[in-house]
């Protein structure tokens, strides 16, 4: 219970927060933005008021719960420190979305288009900096049919998805910059790129 406390403190947080927005939001709220940070989906105040927190609930759950059933269990022991270190900047970046899709929806002058590919670089920053010390199993990380199949392969693998997703981290960051249709753009160039770059290069670890 201690190791999660950070995570069930933001997860209360999340429920608490939306439960004193709810008189101030309008009967319909924004819950989806396109590139351009125009709000283009939308529902009613208590389930866009809820959905975050409720959605938080279950993929903690389902993270919390994965090591459980992974053929490879026993490695986690061996990553325990990096798993939750993840799943602490993970909740915190959906905790954060939360509070900016409450913020925009009350009147609070938000640029979702800008909050957001800064969160998702620094987490793609954060996973790229443990991702070398993440041992192998079926669940987390990058699993090719070669990583799974050689240890040796899932570490050189994981050694360069490292770098691999700093650099991508740092790129999505930069989008910011960029005009509402090039950002999609460069958004599947980026992610695209760089996940074809990682099952490649694992392959090509395969036959040395």
């Amino acid at each position: 219970m201690k190791k999660h406390l950070f995570i069930i403190i933001l997860i209360a947080c999340s429920y608490v927060l939306s439960l004193l927005a709810i008189p101030f939001l309008p009967d319909e709220v924004a819950i989806h933005w396109n590139v351009a940070g125009e709000a283009d989906g939308f529902t009613n105040k208590w389930w866009g008021a809820l959905l975050f927190p409720i959605f938080l609930t279950g993929i903690v759950s389902l993270i919390l719960f994965l090591p459980k059933v992974d053929p490879r269990k026993e490695n986690y022991e061996k990553f325990e420190k990096v798993y939750r270190i993840f799943l602490h900047v993970f909740v915190l970046f959906l905790f954060s979305i939360h509070v900016v899709t409450l913020a925009y929806n009350i009147g609070i002058p938000v640029q979702v288009d800008v909050v957001v590919p800064i969160g998702v670089g620094v987490l793609f920053i954060a996973l790229g900096n443990y991702m070398p010390k993440i041992k192998p199993n079926y669940f987390f990380g990058i699993r090719t049919p070669w990583t799974l199949e050689n240890e040796e392969v899932w570490q050189k693998t994981h050694r360069v998805g490292g770098k691999v997703f700093v650099m991508m981290g740092v790129f999505i960051m930069l989008m910011v910059f960029a005009t509402s249709v090039w950002r999609f753009i460069f958004l599947m160039i980026i992610v695209f790129g760089g996940t074809m770059y990682l099952f490649i290069q694992s392959y090509l670890f395969s036959r040395k």
